[in-house]
């Protein structure tokens, strides 16, 4: 089973549209954001054959509102130990419809088996009607050895497909440290799977004397781990779902759903090979939000691709822009009219006014590099303001600005501001010099005790370190950032789990009363000459002046302490002391003595702007008057507000500035209840389904009309969607499909492994998807009652929409059939006599499908053998008195005593 081989191309494509702001189109504000009403895919069928590199796409990462961890196999074990299995007789259901059938097989929890029996056989006999041939077995414990050795043996036996129903033992592996649940170890049969190190799960997995590829699928129908209801109610709610589905009455509109997030805003997933045209996308990054995703859930799909970071209780929306554009402003004092230097970067294009003159553009597609632009500009005395507009395609958003002298050398005597200085007063200066002491590593599962474990080995409260000095294994080291932000990620190595100190001396050359502004990622901890005056032990991102303490400096020198808790992600936090209207405090100096602003990293922030034509996204004047704004903090804007952005400038990240996020959690589902059928998640872990309230779970029990979510237990998750959904196109069923991509990827390198080992198919993996319609409900016509040992016919007819062919398929209720007869033109009346041998009543029940395979619901119909009559009680004393009498009456009257 080989990997398809694909051929990367480098192609460039002229494509010429309406511009977004062009004035006969109509725009609409959705969610306080611009957008386009016209939101169907552009089908471009030139992506088809690019190769999509894991190495070379955005990881999928794990985000969780909570810092909770994935769970772990000790975990699972403690749930479920390991024992060994006991397997009863199968049960096999056959088909007549063929003689080749495919066979399934069905493996059931012991004790659910007899919970939902009558869904089951319900299940079962539309999977016969289908043409399958299904085998039930029951189990009761099992390791995943024994499991797997029960599948190689149905499938020498001719078995191509498994459903697992209820808590079936889970096998798990180990790639690149990630320990998860693995479907794909019962899914190779062939392969080699190995234990080295027997701490129960499977590290090492090669070709052996197979294949790395699957033999067979293999889906899940698991509700353990959900609390919605008890798990016999929720499965036998799905298999009564997904009767519904097969039988044509639930349905949704022939349209799919891609909501992309900005990581991916560029990558196919290919819905296209399965609804055409009837494909909306929605990858606009800041317009991508966790809102916008259940609004655009609640119109109703057939089928939804989402691509978001999560994990298994939740998607994470983030809000970075793309094909957009965003304004940043700042005022700068200079104490002296001079020449100088402005040193741009910018990602992508940049326009640059400097008091209202247009000093520079360059509209481009491309990354950011430092000081890849110049220009030569003058410096009024006094106050100058700053304006630049900067374009985005997708990916990374990043600028930077910085003044020199035209010796290239930085000036000591700028003063940034982003408020208006004709209105306002300076503000309150950031400290940008730091002693810093970490990383203090620790493990995930302590995140909460972080900031109130000693490190250090010393009173935290009372230390006055200096440079050099060891203190906890490590060295306090000065940290110039030269910016409002301390980044202590990247003075950390991008360590994660555990803690980072900052240390400044405040001199003060009076006693004052102020207050201390701070803004931290994740929890903070802070000390003032030896007192607690800050302790918020939080998870969450950064955001300046985010908690604003009073402090009294004393007259003199003053210490500072700061710890900062790190979980995942972004590290760091700004500190500023301030006035209470966050002016300027006079009299304050600090050790380290804080160097000169380089790169401005305080902005006042407008936009997104969202255009789709990159034609004209820099040179459209958004604002109206763009080139004589002096805006203030929280000035109206056409879009927004201006908002403040406080970060590096080395360099700025406008998209991490826009990019507020939201979840979407598992509650938020089973609370919205989507009107979608089909899921894809290209996420992180919502697959895994040993964890409680799995979000893949979400979206199929305990709702309306979820019937397969494609996840992953994973960091991971699918790449090369062609190759599931192409075979979907052709209706295969979804383990099919599921198996065809798996294969199509085989054999697998470590950067696969990393990315697909987790996927899962959770549902009924024999579901497929058609634009065609099912069959209506067969009428039934004939006699309503009748004489045992007695022909007697019946009319059936059923109609195709599509004029497809039928057959039906006939129960009597006396425990015969007709088995499946055909085929029948579309409304044509189809009779057929019955005898029936013994009296009682009875329900005729007939059923049709067409040759796509769509089942129609069974139509039923009643009757009564022999017929019923009422009879003179004294006739029947005088039969019994005069029996010679008796054969002749009874032969009249069609009695018998």
């Amino acid at each position: 089973m080989n990997k398809k081989l694909k051929i990367v191309v480098t192609i460039i494509i002229v494509i010429s549209i309406s511009s977004f702001f062009n004035l006969n189109e109509k725009t609409i504000v959705i969610s306080d954001s611009i957008t386009n009403n016209i939101l169907t895919y552009d089908k471009v069928e030139s992506l088809e054959n690019i190769y999509q590199d894991g190495r070379f796409i955005k990881k999928l990462q794990w985000y969780s509102p909570d810092g909770k961890n994935p769970g772990k196999y000790e975990e699972y074990l403690k749930i479920n130990p390991l024992k060994s299995a006991f397997f009863s007789q199968p049960i096999n259901y056959y088909t007549n419809l063929q003689s080749n059938a495919e066979k399934i097989s069905i493996l059931i929890d012991q004790v659910l088996y007899f919970l939902i029996l009558t869904e089951l056989n319900q299940y079962i006999d539309d999977l016969n009607a289908e043409g399958y041939i299904v085998t039930v077995q029951k189990v009761t414990d099992g390791s995943p050895e024994e499991i797997k050795q029960w599948l190689i043996e149905q499938y020498t036996e001719g078995c191509s497909g498994f459903i697992f129903i209820g808590d079936i033992t889970t096998a798990w592996a180990e790639v690149s440290g990630d320990v998860f649940p693995c479907d794909l170890f019962y899914m190779d049969l062939d392969g080699n799977w190995e234990d080295r190190d027997d701490d129960g799960d499977y590290e090492i997995h090669t070709s052996g004397n197979g294949d790395m590829g699957p033999e067979v699928f293999v889906g899940r129908i698991y509700s353990s781990t959900l609390n919605y209801a008890s798990e016999s109610n929720l499965v036998n709610d799905y298999l009564n779902k997904v009767h519904l589905y097969r039988t044509g009455q639930l349905k949704q509109p022939w349209c799919s759903l891609e909501y992309v997030e900005e990581d991916w805003y560029d990558m196919d997933v290919f819905l296209r090979y399965i609804y055409g045209e009837n494909v909306i996308r929605d990858d606009s990054g800041f317009n991508t939000t966790a809102q916008g995703y259940l609004d655009n859930l609640d119109l109703g799909h057939h089928f939804v691709q989402v691509c978001a970071h999560s994990y298994s209780g939740g998607h994470h929306f983030g809000t970075r822009p793309t094909k957009s554009v965003s304004y940043s402003h700042v005022y700068i004092y200079s104490p002296t009219s001079r020449s100088a230097k402005l040193l741009l970067g910018c990602d992508d294009g940049i326009k640059v006014w400097l008091n209202d003159i247009n000093v520079y553009t360059n509209d481009r597609y491309g990354g950011w590099y430092p000081d890849e632009f110049e220009v030569d500009v003058s410096l009024t005395s006094g106050w100058n303001h700053l304006l630049c507009k900067i374009s985005q395609g997708g990916g990374d958003y990043l600028f930077s600005a910085r003044f020199t002298d035209t010796n290239y050398n930085t000036f000591d005597d700028l003063i940034y501001q982003i408020k208006n200085p004709d209105i306002s007063s300076e503000e309150g200066q950031f400290i940008r010099s730091w002693l810093l002491n970490g990383f203090h590593q620790d493990i995930p599962d302590n995140f909460w005790y972080y900031l109130t474990t000693n490190y250090l080995g010393v009173e935290e409260s009372m230390i006055n370190p200096e440079e050099g000095e060891v203190m906890g294994g490590k060295i306090w080291t000065c940290y110039d950032s030269g910016n409002p932000y301390i980044n202590m990620r990247e003075f950390c190595n991008n360590a994660d789990y555990g803690a980072c100190y900052a240390f400044v001396r405040v001199h003060a050359s009076k006693t004052i009363s102020c207050q201390l502004w701070m803004g931290y990622d994740d929890g903070t901890r802070a000390w003032l000459n030896g007192d607690e005056i800050l302790y918020d032990n939080r998870y969450g991102d950064f955001e300046a002046d985010m908690n604003k303490i009073n402090v009294t400096l004393q007259s003199g020198e003053n210490r500072l302490l700061v710890k900062i808790s790190q979980w995942m992600g972004e590290h760091g936090f700004s500190a500023r002391f301030c006035q209470f209207d966050g002016s300027k405090v006079d009299g304050l100096f600090y050790d380290p003595e804080p160097i000169p602003i380089n790169y401005i990293g305080t902005w006042l922030n407008n936009g997104p702007y969202y255009n789709t034509d990159e034609s004209t996204r820099l040179s459209y004047d958004y604002l109206g008057d763009e080139t004589n704004v002096t805006p203030n903090e929280g000035d109206p804007a056409p879009f927004g507000t201006w908002d403040r952005g406080i970060g590096e400038g080395y360099p700025y990240n406008i998209g991490e500035f826009y990019n507020h996020g939201g979840w979407v959690l598992s509650e938020d589902i089973q609370n919205r209840d989507p009107p979608v059928l089909f899921y894809n998640l290209f996420a992180c872990g919502p697959g895994r389904f040993t964890d409680e309230n799995y979000l893949a779970g979400a979206y199929i029990f305990n709702t309306s009309y979820g019937l397969i979510t494609v996840a992953s237990s994973k960091s991971g998750s699918m790449l090369n969607f062609d190759d599931f959904t192409e075979p979907l196109s052709q209706q295969k069923c979804i383990g099919k499909a599921f198996q065809d991509w798996f294969d199509a990827q085989s054999p697998f390198v470590q950067w696969e492994k990393e990315w697909y080992y987790g996927m899962v198919v959770c549902g009924d993996p024999m579901l497929f998807i058609i634009n065609n319609s099912h069959p209506t409900k067969p009428s039934i016509n004939g006699p309503l009652e009748g004489k045992v040992r007695t022909k007697y016919q019946y009319s059936f007819k059923a109609h195709d929409s599509e004029e497809d062919k039928i057959y039906y398929f006939i129960d009597w209720g006396d425990q015969t059939n007709t088995g499946w007869m055909g085929p029948y033109s579309s409304g044509q009346e189809v009779k057929i006599e019955h005898t029936w041998k013994l009296k009682g009543e009875y329900t005729i029940k007939a059923r049709a499908k067409d040759n796509n395979n769509l089942l129609s619901p069974w139509g039923t119909f009643e009757i009564t053998m022999p017929r019923t009559k009422t009879y003179n009680l004294f006739l029947l004393q005088f039969l019994k008195q005069f029996p010679n009498a008796f054969p002749i009456l009874k032969y009249m009257l069609e009695i018998k005593i």
